[in-house]
């Protein structure tokens, strides 16, 4: 058995693959606030990342393996989404400890934008560790519940979920409920969370006690921990949970990190 050791993990969406689009047809799109992004992931020390709204096109792949090495991360994959092109990307920062034994990528019903399983070997583990990347139903309660219950397939594994859950978490609730749209009232059926955690992925915000929105922060729209990680691996194994701050206003999510003492 080797000795344990941290697993930092984090999921952020960057709206629209942080690339703003000029207006104007065969301009080249900018990519500044997705390096500022890519500059935020790498100051938080991580070794695993899943991302959201990886709009980058026929180049992803190639974007991906550029944004892998300026983090100093040597695996990438970018999973296409059903959704306009709404991809999914996942980062893997392999060591001597840390290995990706597989990659899995669902595209089929209910999932709307996929579901990305990548495989970990770490030291020290005789079981392997799922990293599971997603992104929830943007305006359909009914298909985040089934994606949620289809997510917990997983519940016996160990594993690592981590997505734009697109609804609330449990326990939370609309400040003026008169005020909502229809669809804003729908992002508080907390069911799709409560169907994780009852089948065994604990909410790693709730089990640290931090309630900082991810989505809302600006005061436009309702805010709530939209940006999840969820995991069957135990409580105590938590040693650390934020949300990240300082990016705001570089996307309508903020990025949410946790850290895992794996292995031993």
């Amino acid at each position: 058995m080797g000795a344990p050791r941290s697993l930092r993990v984090a999921t952020y969406n960057l709206f629209e693959g942080g690339l703003d689009r000029d207006p104007v047809p065969g301009r080249r799109e900018d990519d500044s606030r997705l390096q500022e992004q890519v500059a935020v992931l790498a100051s938080l020390d991580l070794d695993l990342i899943g991302l959201q709204e990886a709009r980058w096109g026929k180049d992803g792949s190639e974007r991906a393996r550029r944004i892998a090495r300026r983090l100093g991360m040597s695996y990438c994959f970018v999973g296409p989404s059903n959704f306009y092109s709404l991809d999914l990307a996942v980062f893997v920062r392999e060591s001597d400890d840390i290995a990706v034994a597989g990659t899995e990528h669902l595209l089929g019903p209910p999932w709307v934008h996929g579901l990305t399983n990548v495989t970990l070997q770490v030291g020290g583990r005789p079981e392997p560790l799922h990293f599971l990347v997603g992104h929830s139903a943007p305006s359909s309660p009914t298909t985040r519940l089934a994606e949620a219950e289809m997510a917990t397939v997983h519940r016996h594994l160990d594993a690592i979920y981590v997505a734009d859950f697109n609804a609330a978490a449990i326990g939370e609730e609309p400040g003026d409920t008169v005020a909502l749209s229809h669809k804003a009232a729908q992002k508080f059926d907390t069911r799709p969370a409560e169907e994780l955690v009852a089948a065994g992925f604990r909410d790693v915000g709730a089990d640290w006690g931090d309630s900082t929105p991810t989505v809302g922060y600006t005061g436009r729209g309702v805010a709530y921990r939209c940006d999840r990680i969820h995991t069957t691996l135990p409580s105590e194994g938590i040693t650390g949970y934020g949300v990240v701050l300082e990016g705001d206003g570089l996307s309508d999510h903020r990025a949410v990190w946790a850290e895992f003492t794996v292995g031993g």
